[in-house]
Order: C-alpha cells, then structure tokens, then sequence
C-alpha cells in the first residue's frame, strides 16, 4: 500500500481545500492510505472530509513557526515556551515592522523559516510521497518531512504572489515534481523557474459531488428573489475577483430594461466597499452579497446564469462546477480563461469591462437556445483525470 501524505497551510474552505476533499473521495483506499497535515490546524471543512483520511497531530511549535496572523502573542509564547528563541525574536522583530512599516508578511515568513526550519521537529515516518501547496507547506515538507518523492501544487497564477522568488527557487529545487491545475499556470510557473521544465504535470481539479450531495441548504435567499433572470457569481470578495465590473454590468442591464437579480456568494475583505459601490449605484436590491454559503452547487442549480469577472484565476473551483451544473457561462479574459471556456462553443470569454460583461450576458439573455447549448456542452463534466489512482501509483 502506498502512503500518501498530503500538508495543507489551513483546513479554511476555499478552493485548494475543496479540489482535495473531491480528490480524497475518489482514492481507492484498498490501494493508498492518506495522511493529511494542516500547519494551521481547526479549520471548519475537514469534518467533511473522507473518513479512511487520517489527519496527522500538527506539533504547537510548527503552527507558531507560521506566524499566524490571529492570536499572535500566544503563538509568540508557544515559541518562548518551546525554546525556540531565535525563532521568536525574528518573528516579535518582523510583526512590529509590518505593524509599523507594513513590510510584506509572507517574505518575512519565508527569511524566517530559512533561517530556522530546520531546527523544527521532523514529521514522524515516512511516505512514499509527500504532496504540498505553496508556501510554508513547501518549505515544511522539504525540511522536515520523509519521503521518496515530494510534489509541489502549483494551484494559481505565480506572478500575482508577491513572494520572494529567490528563497522559493531554493526550496523548489528540493522538490522531485510538480502538480499544476492547468496548463498556463505551468507555463508560467516554469517561465519564473526555468529548472522545473519537463518537471511539471498538469492534475485538474476536482469537484466534490458526493460532498454537496450530502448537505442540506437554505435555499430561500435566492428562491424568495423574483426575477426573470438569475445570475451568479461565487468569489471571494477581493478586488482581484472583478466585483465593480460585474456591479457596473448589472447597472448597464437594468438600464437596458432587464430584470435581473445579481447574487455573489462569498465574504471577504472587500465588502465595506463593494456595499459602497452599490449604494452609490442604487442596485442594493438588485446585486445581492449572500455572504458565504458552503454548498455552492446546490446554490448554481437555481441560477439560470454564472458570471466570473475575475482579473486572474489558476483555475476556478467555481467555474468548475457552474460547468458541471450546466450553466451558461461568462468569464472575463483573464490569462486560465481559455482552459476552462472556448469562447462561442460553451461560453462566452468577453473583454475584462463592466459593459463588455453585460454585453455578452445580454447575447446569452436574447439567445436562449444558444445559452442552453453552452449548458449542455458542459453539464456533468469533470475535468479532472478519469484515472487518478493509476496516475498516483504511476508518480
């Protein structure tokens, strides 16, 4: 039996999160065991979670060592308590210079773990392979994680990161492989660093049906709205997801005579303004920030459109699964865009503008047939490889 180990930086639910929930669902346990670790344990999805999965004890010294940014004074004493010194003195140092000078947390991560991730307390046994996001998952399983192999998840477009690329070449060097979740962010990953070319496959993600399919939703909030036309977006609320283009859309179609109803699901950082946005336009009843809802497909299942007006994508869960659920879609032309959508065959691809967003929402509006059509092409389709054991066994 292969043993498989997988470290996540967080258990939050978010896209990376959900890909492997779908992805654990379809391992054939009479053939791998997997072992899960979250340096940043207790997060709300891993109830859900397949029960042959065994989440590994995160040691308390290895979660302060990721300077998490909430209870930070006690994860400062975990180190303290810990011995760990040095460590706490570079991460006191770097906290009160990004309170001061706002200096980029995730690089003073980065120096700090090179300086002293090696002195951290290695995972106990070993694995055949070792599976990582980015970050300081990478970094923890090169420096102190056994395995025969290690494999990177290259999961977004690596040019919006903001990391210091240097010390990650220095730990992507240690890796055997790489996993990406398409075909642009390898190419562009492999354009940053040019020693992974021919090191790098493309693993799709996966949705995980079996998982919506057991949870019960509240539905009312979108059922209760009466309106010709149901569209749909589902991102975090982020000013790289595009919100003001599709809030500026929804304003062009209304005045165009259209009644529709605009329903974003997901929270974020972002919401005071994006509120502002909508008083400022007078379409507060008409653009709807549901807030986060966990089981997005039931939610696709009633809107009659999806709309992504993203800036930048690795490759979107969301667009995934308002294919799976047969939905017209619309994607703004961000770099992935291409992959997922071939513009006028089961979507539309549409110029990164809140006109040009209503302009191809309205084509789908007066083009029934054309917008069932799209549906069709992409209803109960993964894109996901059909043979995901036989590619583990085959790593």
């Amino acid at each position: 039996m292969k043993r498989l180990l997988f470290i996540l930086g967080n258990i939050n639910i978010g896209g990376p999160q959900k890909s492997l929930l779908a992805l654990l669902d379809k391992l054939d346990y009479s053939r791998f065991q997997a072992d899960v670790l979250v340096m940043q344990p207790g997060g709300e999805l891993q109830q859900y979670y397949n029960p042959h999965v065994r989440f590994l004890d995160t040691p308390e010294v290895v979660t302060a060592a990721t300077i998490p940014g909430k209870r930070s004074l006690y994860w400062l004493m975990v180190l303290l308590r810990h011995r760990k010194f040095r460590l706490f003195i570079a991460a006191f140092l770097a906290m009160i210079r990004h309170l001061l000078f706002h200096i980029n947390m995730n690089q003073a991560r980065q120096r700090i773990w090179r300086k002293h991730g090696q002195d951290l307390p290695k995972l106990p046994g070993s694995y055949d392979i070792a599976f990582c996001i980015p970050g300081l998952p990478t970094y923890y399983v090169a420096d102190c994680v056994q395995a025969d192999k290690k494999y990177n998840q290259i999961i977004s477009d690596t040019r919006i990161l903001q990391r210091d690329e240097a010390i990650d070449a220095l730990y992507y060097r240690k890796m055997d492989g790489f996993l990406s979740v398409s075909t642009e962010c390898a190419d562009i990953f492999a354009d940053i660093y040019p020693f992974t070319k021919g090191h790098i496959q493309v693993l799709y993600n996966y949705i995980p049906v079996g998982f919506y399919e057991r949870m019960e939703c509240d539905l009312s909030i979108i059922k209760d709205r009466k309106a010709r036309y149901k569209i749909m977006t589902i991102c975090r609320l982020d000013p790289l997801k595009g919100i003001e283009m599709a809030i500026e859309a929804c304003r062009i179609l209304l005045d165009r005579g259209y009644d529709i109803c605009w329903f974003v699901l997901g929270n974020g950082s972002f919401r005071t303004e994006i509120e502002s946005m909508l008083k400022e336009k007078q379409i507060e009843d008409r653009f709807i920030l549901t807030g986060f809802q966990l089981n997005t497909l039931k939610f696709l299942q009633e809107a009659d459109l999806y709309v992504h007006p993203s800036r930048t994508e690795g490759k979107s869960n969301a667009v995934d699964e308002a294919k799976y659920a047969g939905k017209p879609i619309v994607l703004t032309n961000y770099s992935t865009a291409g992959e997922v959508i071939s513009d006028h065959m089961n979507g539309i691809i549409c110029d990164m503008s809140g006109e040009a967003i209503a302009d191809a929402v309205q084509e789908m509006i007066q083009n029934p047939e054309l917008a069932a059509c799209f549906g069709d092409r992409c209803r109960g389709h993964e894109d996901g490889i059909p043979n995901l054991n036989d590619f583990f066994e085959a790593l």
